[in-house]
């Protein structure tokens, strides 16, 4: 594998873990106004890179278009979870346990794809699970911060969730296209939870709207890209363990940029979380071949997740 597939799986995670840290730099605005602006402005984004496809793309089958709208629920639901659990529990809690994105994505795909969950991943579930277990423990006396462990949760279940849904689409919709409406149509249900929470738009400062707006440039458009270059040449297992980076590359960032001191069971259970991932997920066989960018040629990528656009 080329030097340069390395060298962008680097920088891809370097990315990808700035995404806690700039929600973080974003308070005091509210979870679901950060979640808008990074999701609507990587679509604007998105779709400027690819106009003429985006309209192409557009006359898709009415079975294409639904599973089209059910993603980009689902992208709405991850990003608004996601990132209202940051408000409430720690960093590393929280970006180690929607981490646990493969496992919802073994057990969604055994549900609704007819996948088969190996002995191994079994596994791995039920490390990860302990170390779940272990992350609620030290937030359980702190209501609001054991409400943002779940939060965190659901957003990785619904990652999970647009990852097996886009894995039908790979093939009649070309990739950049697809993330640019996904992400797009995923604004709509956003924009109407904000307006009916009451969400405050305006009234920020320059620093605080300049956070929100790169946590759709760095993390997204830059750290997503460049896992979508990586997993077209490198193995997904390979992509996959590269990603459990993140957890410890935004628990550092969070660290340096606002002094977040991680509490210790999000330490302990985060790496346990993690340990649990690897050894049920990384380095299977059916892993070999590299994908589409979009959860690749078979279930093991649609688990991994490499180059879906959501995430961190």
């Amino acid at each position: 594998m080329p030097r340069s597939t390395y060298l962008a799986l680097a920088l891809a995670v370097a990315a990808i873990s700035t995404a806690a840290p700039l929600v973080r730099l974003a308070e005091p605005a509210p979870a679901l106004t950060v979640a808008l602006i990074r999701v609507g402005v990587a679509g604007a984004l998105l779709a400027l890179a690819c106009p003429r496809a985006l309209v192409r793309s557009l006359a898709m089958s009415a079975r294409d278009a639904a599973r089209v709208a059910l993603a980009s629920a689902c992208l709405a639901a991850h990003f608004g979870a996601w990132i209202t659990s940051l408000h409430m529990t720690s960093t590393a809690s929280s970006v180690a346990l929607v981490a646990t994105q493969p496992v919802f994505a073994a057990l969604l795909g055994a549900v609704f794809l007819r996948d088969r969950v190996t002995r191994r991943e079994w596994r791995g579930i039920a490390v990860a699970a302990a170390g779940c277990v272990v992350i609620a423990a030290g937030d359980a006396g702190e209501g609001g911060a054991l409400r943002g462990d779940l939060l965190a949760l659901a957003g990785a279940a619904a990652v999970a969730a647009y990852l097996v849904v886009g894995r039908s689409l790979r093939v009649s919709i070309p990739l950049l296209p697809y993330l640019a409406l996904v992400h797009l149509l995923a604004s709509i249900p956003l924009a109407a939870a904000a307006f009916a929470t009451g969400a405050e738009m305006a009234g920020f400062s320059a620093e605080i709207y300049a956070a929100m707006v790169a946590a759709a440039i760095v993390p997204t458009i830059v750290g997503h890209t460049l896992l979508n270059a990586a997993v077209r040449r490198a193995p997904a297992h390979l992509v996959t363990l590269a990603i459990l980076g993140e957890p410890l590359g935004a628990s550092l960032l969070a660290f340096t940029l606002v002094g977040e001191v991680p509490p210790a069971t999000a330490v302990l259970g985060g790496g346990v979380v993690l340990v649990g991932i690897a050894l049920g997920f990384v380095n299977r066989r059916a892993d070999q071949a590299p994908g589409d960018g979009r959860g690749g040629k078979n279930a093991a990528e649609a688990r991994a997740g490499p180059g879906s656009g959501a995430g961190g």
